[in-house]
């Protein structure tokens, strides 16, 4: 690659990867380094480390990271030959953040550049993994490949195979015919499910995304069939027909969007235009989440919140809160598309939402989109959290997240696979 297409290709921020044996560089150094080689150590000196489980930063740290991974973190050995040292000294580092639901692609007729763009701009703002839960498997699939191996520049893309029942799709008409591809499926009682589900994971898909018109009958048996193919089940909470604690008790592993929780509620006043928001407020108040939450929790599921998308709807604050309080696991997403214009990602929002309405601590939202979006991928033995032998994603930051939140805006580096990116 030349000097020119490797500019090109990065657009809005530079890699920089360290050529020299010793960096002394506070966090808004803006040099321009040459590529060094891949069994070369790159040294963190003097940072505090965020422990996401622990909820604290360690003070002081170095953090030693060889061909992608990290192998140590405590004090460096004074000599490695070929060493590579960037002193950051007083700054936060967090692992590589991950927002489990975005849409980076049409369904059809997809614009691939308008996809490298969006994940390009993720990664800019440290967000290392994405998981895209709904689009062109075919364009993501050559995202993911591009950019794993090199080609191009952006977060992880991890995707779904999208699978609905024939009323979703066809309303009883027959309008179109199955199956549409593999990475957009209709199922019925009675295909081969075991088919569907090859496909779905020979296309690239690392889950499938259940999404509509699946009964309590049939729901199970298409999660079971897509655990057997090692497909991750990730899905709406409320399936039409099959309800929120039906969905649950059928395996599916992931359950997007808590507004869903309004369905175990029948109350046609409630879905009216017209109704105050105060009423709204009074029937989510006296919602009865405690079997779904118990359920929830036996069957280690994770919920994906989306509070983004149900801003306007302020009772999904409270309910958000109730689910929280109750010990489920919830998962950072946004289900935005980006806005490449916005200075920061909508997932900040999304963290801020649930420290200021939903009653995490900083160190609970961060883990929200870390380690627990690592589990949603099945990557959590990976990324996620900083740790000897996992990926060196990282984010440098100014300021302390754990006292403010908003400190995710103001980041100095980004680290993807021991690389170095900077703004």
């Amino acid at each position: 690659m030349n000097r020119n297409t490797f500019m090109t290709t990065t657009r809005v921020f530079i890699i920089l990867i360290f050529a020299f044996t010793q960096i002394n560089a506070k966090p808004n150094s803006n040099l321009i380094r040459k590529p060094i080689m891949a069994d070369s150590l790159l040294i963190l000196k003097n940072v505090h480390v965020l422990d996401v489980k622990k909820g604290k930063f360690w003070l002081g740290k170095d953090i030693v990271i060889r061909s992608g991974k990290i192998i140590k973190i405590g004090k460096a050995p004074r000599k490695l030959d070929r060493a590579k040292v960037l002193d950051l000294t007083g700054s936060f580092v967090i692992p590589g953040l991950i927002d489990a639901h975005v849409h980076v692609t049409a369904h059809r007729s997809n614009n691939i550049e308008n996809t490298y763009k969006h994940l390009e701009y993720f990664l800019k703002h440290g967000i290392t993994s994405v998981r895209d839960a709904g689009g062109d498997g075919a364009s993501l699939l050559k995202a993911q490949t591009e950019i794993r191996e090199g080609r191009r520049i952006g977060s992880d893309v991890y995707f779904s195979s999208f699978m609905a029942g024939d009323w979703y799709y066809n309303r009883d008409q027959g309008l179109r015919n199955e199956p549409y591809s593999p990475w957009e499926q209709r199922l019925v009682p009675g295909d081969y499910l075991d088919k569907a589900m090859a496909s779905a994971k020979a296309s690239g898909a690392t889950g499938v995304k259940l999404y509509h018109s699946f009964d309590k009958n049939f729901l199970p048996k298409v999660a079971k069939a897509a655990r057997r193919h090692n497909l991750k089940v990730w899905g709406h909470t409320m399936m039409y027909p099959a309800k929120p604690i039906e969905v649950v008790k059928s395996g599916v592993q992931v359950l997007s969007h808590v507004s869903m929780l309004e369905t175990m509620k029948t109350d046609t006043l409630f879905y009216r235009r017209t109704t105050s928001a105060a009423y709204k407020d009074s029937v989510i108040a006296n919602l009865d989440i405690t079997e779904f939450c118990r359920e929830m929790k036996a069957h280690h599921a994770i919920l994906d919140a989306t509070l983004c998308v149900s801003e306007r709807d302020r009772w999904v604050f409270p309910l958000a809160k109730r689910v929280h309080q109750q010990g489920v696991k919830i998962v950072a997403g946004t289900d935005q598309i980006v806005d490449l214009k916005s200075s920061y990602p909508r997932l900040v929002d999304e963290l801020d939402y649930y420290i200021k309405e939903a009653g995490f601590t900083a160190a609970e939202a961060i883990r929200s989109a870390t380690i627990t979006g690592a589990e949603v991928l099945g990557q959590e033995k990976n990324i996620g959290s900083i740790k000897s032998g996992k990926q060196a994603d990282l984010l440098i930051l100014r300021n302390n997240p754990l006292l403010n939140i908003r400190a995710l805006e103001n980041i100095s580096l980004v680290i993807k696979s021991g690389k170095i990116l900077i703004n």
